[in-house]
């Protein structure tokens, strides 16, 4: 059996609880004294952020004038022309012989 083998071997034969009792029993680690403190003050020193409520507000502010403008300055009315596909249409157009047919 080769090294690696014998080491992963070793750490899948552990025991949890002896593995937790190992780590339990042991100072904790100065680094995590405040550490709580430390995270809520960057927490609270970060600005706060309404850069997206300041654009929804102003996009809402824009629709409604759109809207409001439109009412108050209304567009002409459209008109539609009546526009044929090939150019001007010609009574001897197949349709219209068939219809006259009857």
């Amino acid at each position: 059996m080769r090294k690696d083998e014998a080491d992963w071997k070793n750490e899948m034969d552990m025991d949890i609880d002896t593995a937790l009792g190992r780590i339990g029993g042991r100072e904790p680690h100065p680094g995590l004294d405040g550490l709580e403190e430390r995270v809520l003050t960057i927490i609270a020193d970060q600005p706060a952020r309404t850069t997206a409520m300041r654009t929804t507000i102003a996009g809402a502010a824009f629709a409604l004038l759109l809207g409001v403008g439109s009412v108050v300055y209304p567009a002409p009315e459209a008109r539609a022309k009546v526009v044929a596909p090939f150019g001007v249409p010609s009574p001897l157009t197949p349709s219209t012989l068939l219809l006259g047919a009857e």
